[in-house]
């Protein structure tokens, strides 16, 4: 090969790796891009937030915020949060990956979804989901705009993903994790777990009249794992022994639906005049429940509780030492405190059940009785 033919090759050579580092460079990422695969959001402060805001349109959204230890739902009377779903939520976020990104144009955010949901020229099926994560001083450190999810597989209804905005950004990403089932209301984001005491550890259960004197029924056990047995009134009619296994095992199990201000007045929602049903455990530990008289329709069923100790007194199990090997007065001690504390946690609220949780709770005799049968 000739000299000049070679110094033209490496002429043009020299030309083209130029024009390819200029594509490239335009193409690569710039600073404030994000590439495919990368984290939505890089270096998310978790340890920082301290408040999450939820603002969905048409709804009242979701304040929560870390009180002390633990995370309360403040526009539900700072209820104890479901500090599972929160981390759940943060983790989800932090673990996004981008899959694709393109430009948030006004069709796009009107298709998505993904309006402003504070935005009150926009109508309401155009506006997202809005999360706003805030610091100890109300600094936001991110807000993420959810908005239509993306859906595959056969007959396209199976989530894949979902669209988000940052912040006020120009950029729309479709990231790999799905929160197409994400809680909006408040009562969506409490922590529902109340009491959890199986049927077996109920060793008494008994019935007073609002007046807290009069004993509509009692029912007990000889001891632990004997059936319960009517000790008041004097057995007469037959009990049927499924509604009144229903009863003692209303207690496991026991799940919350909402709460009500707990500055509400009784009467208001019929409860001034409650039965109380006493749940006295074989450890000396006594659950007051008061269920309102009926629900009121389906989905308000109301519920108070109270929590206290009373020795349980001599048993066969009352001498020398439990199951953990721990003196017995030791054991009532730590029972007593228990108590005192769930009392505390417990006592100052109004809470709504479900109905089937509601109709378990039975205060009066003639429902536990065997009905007779029709020939």
């Amino acid at each position: 090969m000739k000299v000049k033919t070679l110094a033209i090759l490496l002429i043009v050579l020299a030309v083209l790796t130029g024009l390819v580092f200029v594509v490239f460079m335009q193409r690569s990422p710039r600073e404030g891009k994000r590439e495919l695969g990368a984290p939505l959001l890089k270096n998310f402060p978790a340890n920082d937030i301290t408040s999450v805001t939820i603002l969905d349109a048409g709804n009242e959204g979701v304040q929560l915020v870390q009180s002390g230890v633990r995370w309360v739902v403040k526009n539900r009377f700072g209820y104890p949060a479901d500090f599972q779903k929160i981390t759940e939520l943060v983790r989800n976020l932090r673990d996004a990956k981008i899959g694709r990104s393109f430009e948030a144009t006004k069709g796009v955010l009107e298709r998505l979804h993904l309006k402003d949901p504070a935005d009150n020229t926009a109508p309401k099926e155009e506006k997202g989901t809005a999360i706003i994560f805030a610091d100890a001083k109300g600094k936001t450190l991110v807000r993420v705009c959810l908005g239509e999810p993306m859906k595959g597989g056969q007959g396209g209804i199976f989530p894949e993903g979902q669209y988000v905005l940052l912040g006020n950004g120009k950029t729309v990403y479709l990231v790999d994790k799905q929160f197409e089932s994400f809680a909006k209301s408040p009562s969506e984001w409490l922590k529902k777990d109340l009491i959890d005491v199986k049927a077996a550890d109920v060793r008494e259960v008994v019935c007073l009249d609002p007046d807290g004197k009069t004993t509509r029924f009692a029912f007990k056990r000889q001891a632990k794992g004997k059936d319960l047995e009517q000790v008041h009134p004097a057995p007469g009619k037959k009990i049927e022994r499924t509604s009144l296994n229903r009863l003692a095992g209303a207690l496991s199990g026991l799940r919350i639906e909402d709460v009500l201000d707990p500055t509400k007045g009784k009467a208001s929602i019929g409860m001034k005049d409650s039965s109380r049903l006493e749940y006295r455990l074989f450890n000396g530990m006594v659950y007051d429940l008061y269920p309102g008289k009926k629900c009121k329709e389906a989905g308000s069923c109301y519920l108070k509780v109270g929590v206290r100790y009373e020795n349980p007194g001599p048993t066969s199990e009352s001498s020398g030492k439990d199951a953990h090997g721990k003196k017995k007065e030791d054991a009532g001690k730590q029972v007593e405190q228990k108590a005192e504390s769930l009392n505390k946690k417990l006592g100052r609220w109004i809470y709504k059940i479900p109905q089937w949780k509601h109709e378990a709770l039975v205060t009066d005799l003639e429902s536990l009785v065997e009905k007779e049968k029709k020939k």
